[in-house]
């Protein structure tokens, strides 16, 4: 379970009835014999409260008999420890662990789903006895999914700011949306764990909205750049885009989502989360189109600050690994055509950079600044070709024409 940022580990409520429950569980699954009932009790005692008397295996007297008896008889005097005190402590263990997140440095202790198996076992074999434990937890981690996904849908996240600043998409937001994300599929597994469906439906459709709200703010941050081009509106692009592994998570959990719950689609309504995942990859679309024009001009000689150069080769190179990186069965067809269609222009700007940094060099009268500027921006291009994987002839030619520029302007130097 992922633990929220900002808050130190706090200790567990039944951190040993959650460990000896799972040894219960085990020993109750197994073949019962009187051997196996002293350690069933020697296990419990801990637990007994002073008020309950002692229990005395009774299976000393029942040899021979059906497994079946053998096992009523055990869970007789044991039922009021397992019901007054195993029962409750789990339910406040997985509440602290699922939903309040707490943690804590012990060695050996069982995970949460081998807790809330344990607990789901101990209600069967107590014919439905303590089940109010189950239904707290379910309602608990109910509540606080659809709290959380509340919270975030609304943009009241500590790291976003408001709901209608395309820049509150910060790298720090969606590595939030794709953690919150990850914590939904632990509450979807601690659900199933349970026998929940009921409250499983609820926390995959708050899921569902998260998935869609993360990619529409992905979807703003990219096409915000594309209409202002301004420093803010740069910033909210490249957070979202330098967060890369995090927008991979949010797409691929809408990817699931669609398989999992496929819409009809008609002329007039489009699925919500493949109209979710459709917009974002058009604004991606859009964005590399920015990203092509001011780069080409910069690589052409234009006027561009270096920095913002750079900026803008960092959120190309982001796009194609988004594109390469997607990989899932529903993996929508654009994809391909947006990562050839990076590649290739990336080898086209590559082109375009070596013949201007040679047409620079041979100019007269001679520009040595402009001719270092475009060679800086040059290696910046083959760099960015590597990373894509485009090692071919155009980085090799746009190699060669920076070596030979490099060791002509050392030479004007000398």
């Amino acid at each position: 379970m992922p633990m929220r940022s900002g808050r130190a580990p706090v200790p567990l409520r039944g951190a040993r009835e959650a460990r000896d429950a799972v040894t219960l569980t085990r020993l109750l699954r197994g073949t019962i014999t009187p051997l196996r009932g002293d350690e069933v009790l020697t296990l419990l005692e801990p637990h007994r409260p002073r008020l309950v008397p002692k229990p005395v295996n009774p299976l000393a007297a029942m040899l021979g008999q059906p497994q079946g008896r053998l096992l009523e008889a055990l869970l007789r005097p044991t039922a009021p420890i397992i019901l007054d005190v195993l029962l409750p402590r789990l339910r406040d263990h997985l509440i602290d662990r699922v939903v309040h997140n707490k943690g804590t440095a012990e060695d050996g202790l069982p995970g949460a789903l081998e807790v809330a198996t344990a607990l789901r076992a101990l209600v069967a074999l107590l014919r439905g006895a303590g089940r109010g434990a189950v239904l707290s937890v379910v309602s608990a981690i109910e509540a606080d999914a659809r709290a959380d996904a509340d919270r975030l849908v609304r943009g009241e996240a500590p790291v976003a700011a408001a709901e209608d600043d395309p820049a509150s998409v910060t790298a720090g937001a969606m590595d939030s949306l794709a953690h919150a994300l990850l914590r939904f599929e632990a509450r979807r597994l601690m659900l199933e764990t349970l026998g929940a469906t009921v409250a499983l439906r609820d926390v995959v459709y708050q899921s569902r909205r998260l998935t869609r709200h993360a990619l529409r703010r992905a979807a703003e941050a990219m096409d915000g750049f594309g209409a202002d081009r301004g420093i803010k509106a740069l910033h909210a692009s490249l957070a979202t885009l330098a967060s890369v592994d995090g927008l991979l998570v949010v797409a691929m959990r809408n990817l699931d989502d669609q398989e999992e719950h496929r819409e009809e689609a008609n002329a007039f309504v489009e699925p919500a989360d493949r109209k979710a995942m459709n917009d974002c990859l058009s604004a991606a679309w859009r964005l590399s189109d920015t990203l092509f024009d001011l780069v080409g001009k910069a690589a052409n000689g234009g006027d561009l600050d270096e920095l913002l150069f750079e900026a803008l080769l960092r959120q190309l190179r982001s796009l194609h690994q988004f594109c390469t990186d997607l990989d899932h069965a529903g993996r929508p067809p654009v994809l391909d055509t947006l990562e050839r269609r990076l590649a290739e222009r990336s080898r086209a700007l590559a082109g375009i950079a070596g013949e201007r940094l040679v047409g620079i060099l041979l100019a007269r009268p001679a520009d040595p600044a402009k001719a270092r500027r475009l060679l800086a921006r040059g290696q910046s291009l083959a760099q960015l070709l590597y990373d894509m994987g485009q090692d071919g002839e155009e980085l090799e030619a746009l190699a060669l024409r920076l070596v030979v520029a490099r060791d002509a302007l050392n030479h004007a130097a000398a």
